[in-house]
């Protein structure tokens, strides 16, 4: 089975589940808002729910997906490392692996038992790593595996191949570790600049707007009402919030998508101040 032939079908039950169903829900919503709500003060709501509907499931799966992979790769490079170790000794890579099945590699121990087993039922070994690599999920732990069974598939030095894997993969992942520490402080200052906008919204609101709707009356400030600036106010934070949100996931982990979880905090604090501190 080659590697495309392992790819599945958008439409599966996770994606119709995660994606499809919360989209066509946000969707209806949102039009159903439009039609009979668009211009009144319950319209802003609907529209947070809707975007809400549409993203916080396929947010928090990828969210805990997103923690399972990265739980996968950071014990890879000693799942490597023993084997590579097994192999210098003498041993086939199957035969190693079967002594890795044995030890205690957290939650790799579980796939690599698989691993074990389809070696013992007779399938392929090339399947087998094909079989690892698509369901872990891995782009990083994909790379390597693809190395060793073109290494195997081409009658090259093993050996060489699973030592140069190993050290690789240790010092990709701490170059990567090093990485996120570095683009941390980004991530706390783009928190910073949302909560400060929106310090400066409430601000503004009680000290600037409250007293001067009182002063001309009417509620009615510049031309437009109050309730018009609260609107004002209120969107600019949600897209200050989504795009906030999105920009930090592109920076933290090169996908935008990431980001949304963010977006979604800051999207979700906005609306809480808004509404119990009445602004």
């Amino acid at each position: 089975m080659e590697k495309e032939e392992l790819k599945e079908s958008f439409w599966n039950v996770k994606n119709i589940g995660l994606i499809v169903i919360p989209l066509v829900i946000s969707l209806s919503l949102l039009f159903y808002s439009t039609l009979f709500y668009f211009g009144k003060d319950l319209y802003d709501d609907l529209l947070l729910f809707s975007f809400l509907i549409g993203s916080l499931p396929y947010t928090t799966y990828r969210y805990f997906e997103f923690r399972r992979i990265k739980r996968y790769e950071e014990i890879f490079p000693d799942f490597l490392a023993d084997v590579s170790s097994s192999v210098n000794s003498g041993m086939s890579i199957p035969q190693a692996i079967s002594i890795c099945a044995r030890r205690d590699y957290g939650i790799l121990t579980e796939e690599i038992k698989k691993i074990d087993r389809l070696i013992t039922w007779g399938i392929p070994f090339e399947e087998v790593l094909r079989r690892f690599a698509y369901y872990v999920k891995s782009p990083f732990i994909e790379k390597f595996v693809y190395l060793i069974i073109e290494a195997n598939r081409s009658g090259g030095d093993i050996r060489e191949i699973l030592d140069s894997a190993s050290r690789n993969s240790k010092r990709l992942k701490e170059i990567e570790r090093e990485l996120k520490g570095n683009l941390a402080p980004y991530t706390v200052i783009m928190y910073m600049i949302f909560g400060l906008f929106l310090a400066m919204s409430v601000m503004i609101y009680y000290a600037f707007l409250l007293p001067m709707s009182e002063v001309e009356g009417g509620g009615i400030i510049y031309g437009i009402s109050l309730e018009g600036y609260r609107t004002l106010f209120f969107r600019l934070l949600m897209l200050v919030g989504l795009f906030n949100g999105l920009i930090m996931g592109k920076i933290m982990n090169g996908k935008v998508i990431s980001g949304l979880k963010h977006s979604i905090v800051m999207i979700v604090v906005s609306y809480i101040v808004f509404y119990f501190l009445g602004v």
